[in-house]
């Protein structure tokens, strides 16, 4: 044990660190000393100069003083704060005892004064004291005492046994102060390289990621101020990965942590290239690309990264994919501080989820008022009153057949104090980039079922849900359970989806939409034939209804091979038992060419504006006073 302390204490005084902290503790020990001892020996010289002549004044006078200004310009380069590592500072001590020793030796073998024996004594304590290292102090020391007994040697007998005994007594107490200051000095210095590792410890902590070991997004941002502040250009990134929480839903966190762990793996063989790639939340990641690398470059770089992420991964047997896009904004090109940059770079990740997904697409500045724009939109998001702002208008859905309206699409629209009259398309986009989507279809929800509640039993309503509301199955069943509260039919109401809110995990959606339609919701896809690969959707999602986009009702009275696909789409329709929706029929004319389809709804201006609930409520009211009449004529005998 005793040997294995012994190789510690070795080991540790050979830690560069330690002997650094080492002459930090020494310097304002010996600092304090030095300009007493230079006034000293400025007065020994002044004494020489009294009581010397010729070659004696020269010889002490050079010694003291050059003593003298060896100590003042020691003091000087302690105080200028300057490190000074170990090894220096024994130097200096070294010298600076040698000098204090052949001041007092050079005199005594001139003029041997017995009374100034003692002196020895003096400095032995003095270098045990001011000596930096255990080897300073054993050449010190030991010089002066064997100097002192050389001297007493020359002594009378009993004169010589005292100075003995004098030699002995302090090299046991210079030994016995240099053991209680190194070892008080060194109890403190690791105690505070305990702190300092600690602390540099802690900072690490505070700095990664706990999970992927990755930097957090506190690193990640003090990085992009300090690249700011030294005025050095870089690209600002921001990664986020499709799939990801349907991963975590359907196999477990544990499941997730392991692929998102794989993905930062891959991601970060672009970090050998100079660039630092962060966690910022979730599953999205930041990346920080230092110099002035091109448009062409950036894409390269980072696009490799995209398919290598984006590649399949093999976790427990299982075969596990995510997609990848990225937004990416330049300092100083793009923007000139942290906020903008970032807010830049997810601008330019939200236009290649929606447009470009797996895609990296990199910020435009002719976006700046279009992003600022949502910025304002965000802002009153979070700090206005939705309650009260958020409303809902209704657009009916009528049935030729039976000549009536039999439902009503909720359509959501926002007036702000300050912003004015709000478009869906411009709030809603800004709502599912900054997260604020759940609580604006919270707050639309209520209030559809408030309206739904005042409508006949035969009267539906259709809601849109957007893909941030679909990808979270606890959002959706706080849904149904605000239907059962209200005690209305779950069979009156549809929620209506997009290609674009399924496509980035299809398999999480469809279990989502299977719970909703399990409850006895229905479930309609909207805008059906904008999307690449819509008719894979009818048969890998739970769908009651399909709505055929406006753009093909549109070209109808103009394109014979439109009219042909709207036909087609009505008959798949209805030999695969599904709803069909004609949106954006306006005029007599379309409505005449439509006809022939035997269509199943239409929704469009021809039959009804988006309306007030208090409208819808008098629509439906006529309805009713209109088929009763009806009823009442046909029922009267001819």
């Amino acid at each position: 044990m005793r040997l294995a302390t012994l190789v510690n204490y070795l080991r540790k005084s050979d830690d560069p660190a330690r002997q650094q902290a080492m002459a930090d503790a020494y310097a304002p020990i010996l600092r304090p000393i030095l300009i007493p001892a230079c006034a000293y020996y400025l007065f020994v010289t002044w004494e020489h100069w009294q009581t010397q002549t010729g070659l004696m004044l020269v010889m002490f006078s050079l010694i003291s003083t050059t003593t003298a200004l060896s100590f003042y310009l020691f003091h000087r380069y302690l105080t200028s704060n300057r490190k000074m590592s170990l090894a220096r500072l024994e130097m200096h001590g070294l010298a600076m005892h040698l000098f204090m020793y052949l001041n007092l030796l050079s005199y005594l073998l001139v003029y041997n004064v017995q009374t100034r024996y003692i002196y020895f004594v003096v400095l032995a304590f003095i270098f045990a004291i001011t000596g930096a290292t255990t080897r300073t102090v054993m050449i010190s020391v030991p010089l002066t005492l064997a100097t002192l007994y050389w001297f007493s040697t020359s002594l009378p007998s009993d004169l010589y046994a005292e100075y003995v005994s004098i030699t002995v007594a302090t090299a046991f107490a210079s030994i016995s102060m240099t053991g209680l200051l190194r070892h008080a000095i060194i109890r403190q210095i690791d105690a505070r390289l305990l702190a300092d590792e600690m602390t540099v410890k802690a900072q690490t902590l505070a700095d990664s990621d706990m999970l992927t070991g990755i930097p957090n997004r506190r690193a990640i941002f003090e990085r992009i101020d300090n690249l700011v502040e030294r005025g050095t250009p870089f690209w600002l990134g921001i990664f986020d990965l499709d799939g990801f929480k349907g991963i975590n839903d359907v196999y477990g966190h544990s499941m997730g942590d392991r692929l998102l762990r794989a993905a930062v793996e891959r991601a970060m063989e672009m970090a050998s290239e100079g660039v630092m790639i962060g966690r910022i939340g979730g599953d999205e990641f930041a990346a920080i690309i230092p110099g002035d690398l091109t448009e062409l470059q950036v894409k390269k770089l980072v696009g490799s990264r995209i398919l290598a992420i984006t590649a399949p991964y093999i976790i427990e047997n299982q075969e596990l994919s995510v997609g990848a896009s990225a937004g990416f904004s330049h300092f100083p090109n793009m923007g000139t501080y942290s906020a903008q940059l970032y807010e830049q770079a997810d601008f330019a990740l939200y236009k290649a989820k929606t447009h470009f997904r797996g895609q990296c697409i990199l910020f435009d500045t002719t976006d700046n008022k279009e992003m600022e724009h949502a910025i304002a939109i965000e802002r009153e998001l979070r700090e206005g009153n939705l309650e009260e702002e958020l409303f809902i208008l209704f657009q009916p859905q009528y049935s030729p057949s039976k000549q009536r309206v039999v439902s009503f699409e909720a359509l959501a629209r926002w007036r702000n104090p300050r912003l004015g009259l709000v478009g869906p398309d411009h709030f809603i986009r800004v709502a599912e980039r900054s997260g604020f989507i759940q609580k604006v279809t919270d707050i639309l929800f209520r209030k559809g079922l408030a309206e739904l509640k005042r409508w006949p039993d035969d009267i539906s309503l259709s809601f849109n849900l957007s893909a941030r509301d679909i990808s979270d199955q606890t959002f959706v069943l706080s849904l149904l359970g605000k239907i059962m509260k209200a005690e209305i039919s779950p069979s009156r109401l549809e929620f209506e989806i997009t290609e674009t809110a399924v496509m980035s995990d299809l398999a999480t959606s469809s279990a989502v939409l299977d719970s909703l339609r399990s409850s006895g919701c229905k479930i309609a896809l909207d805008d059906f034939g904008s999307g690449y690969s819509s008719f894979e959707y009818l048969d890998q999602l739970p769908l009651d209804k399909v709505k055929i986009d406006r753009n093909f009702i549109r070209k109808v009275p103009h394109s014979i091979t439109s009219r042909e696909i709207v036909a087609a789409i009505i008959g798949l329709c209805s030999k695969l038992n599904l709803r069909c929706v004609l949106e954006g029929v306006e005029t007599e004319d379309e409505m005449t060419l439509l006809a022939a389809l035997q269509p199943d709804l239409i929704q469009g201006y021809l039959f009804g504006r988006p309306m007030s609930g208090e409208d819808a409520r008098q629509l439906i009211a006529e309805q009713q006073q209109s088929n009763a009449e009806q009823t009442r004529l046909q029922a009267q005998p001819a």
